[in-house]
């Protein structure tokens, strides 16, 4: 019998929405669906200036919030995808 690789379908987010103020960073985990799926996670950020992504060592992801407004992270792995709304608020 030969090992079965199973194809993620969908990658679930720990949050839909984040939010908070310039300068903070905040971590989202992404996990691959259905469970036993393999595949490399990747992120980006519809606009870097407000908001960035970067993956840990661990595989969560941290992202910094930049400046005030708002951004989107579209999280990819092979066909599946799934985004997280970020609105960034300008620091006091």
């Amino acid at each position: 019998m030969g090992v079965k690789i199973v194809t993620p379908d969908g990658i679930t987010l720990s949050q839909k929405t984040m939010s908070g103020t310039a300068g903070a960073s905040k971590s989202v985990t992404a996990t691959l669906t259905p469970s036993g799926a393999s595949g490399d996670i990747t992120a980006t950020s519809s606009d870097t200036s407000i908001a960035t992504v970067a993956k840990n060592s661990d595989g969560g992801f941290t992202v910094n919030l930049v400046k005030a407004g708002s951004a989107t992270i579209t999280f990819v792995a092979g066909d599946a995808t799934n985004s997280l709304a970020v609105t960034v608020s300008a620091a006091s």
